[in-house]
This record gives C-alpha cells, structure tokens and sequence, in this order.
C-alpha cells in the first residue's frame, strides 16, 4: 500500500481531473468517478466490477466519505494567504485583485503576469495546501491510511 502522502496526491491529482473521489472508511480504499450528473453514462455495466462499485456507493453513502474540492471560501483564502506572505510591492497587487469582482480570474492573471517564478510559487503554494486541508479533512472523519495518525 502507499503511503499517506502519495494517496493524498492522487487524491488531488483526481480532484484537479474533475473526479468525484471517496475514501472507503473501513479499509481507506479510493474510489474515483467522472464528476457529472450521469455516472450510468460513464460506468461499464458489462463489467460486474463496476456495477457492484456504483451499486455500492449509491446504497452505503454512509460507508464512504467524500472528499470535495475547496469552497470558494478556502480558495479565497488560501490565494490571500499567500498574497500576503509576497514581498510588499507584490503582494499590494494580489491583494488589490482578490478585491475585485472576479477575483479568481483577476489573480490568475496577476500571478502569470509576475512572471514564472510568482506563478510556480503560487501553483506550489496551492498544492500544499490542499494537501493539508485533505489531511486534516480525513483526520477529522478518521480516516487514516496505514497506521498513520492525526497530529
């Protein structure tokens, strides 16, 4: 089995591929599904595997937790966060996006505009943090892979 870190990878990995991800909360086993309203269109009800999954899923949604992509708050506040650790003449300028009416695109667009390096940093910042926040989410439902525990 892999470790903590590469599973909440692949975690992200899913999310940033529009999958719908749940965690199996006996056994922390990964399920990953297209993320659209129709999951039968997706599924290969040929396969019993798949059906049996799907089936699963839909009649124990308390046997599986869900690990969803980051609220438009926690977006928020994860790009201000990181606004405000930049140096003074840079962080002003995200800041003053963040402040605007669309605030997601304006801030892309000012990172990718600082060139390179300010845009990696964010994307790696972004990263970061979203592990963090998946950690803490399965910590707080329990869900440990191996004998990893919460801090």
């Amino acid at each position: 089995m892999r470790n903590t870190t590469e599973l909440i990878e692949r975690i992200v990995k899913l999310l940033d591929e529009n999958f719908l991800v749940f965690v199996k909360r006996d056994n922390g086993k990964l399920v990953a599904v297209p993320e659209f309203e129709d999951y039968s269109d997706f599924m290969d009800f040929d396969d019993d595997n798949y059906e049996l999954l799907y089936d699963e899923i839909e009649t124990n949604p308390d046997a599986y937790f869900q690990i969803k992509k980051l609220t438009s708050r926690e977006l928020y506040n994860t790009m201000m966060d990181f606004a405000l650790d930049q140096e003074r003449v840079d962080s002003v300028v995200m800041v003053k996006a963040l402040r605007t009416n669309h605030p997601f695109e304006e801030f892309k667009k000012v990172t990718s505009k600082m060139g390179s390096v300010m845009f990696n940093g964010w994307t790696n910042y972004y990263r970061d943090q979203l592990k963090r926040i998946i950690r803490t989410r399965l910590c707080r439902e329990h869900i440990h892979f191996q004998s990893e525990k919460c801090n």
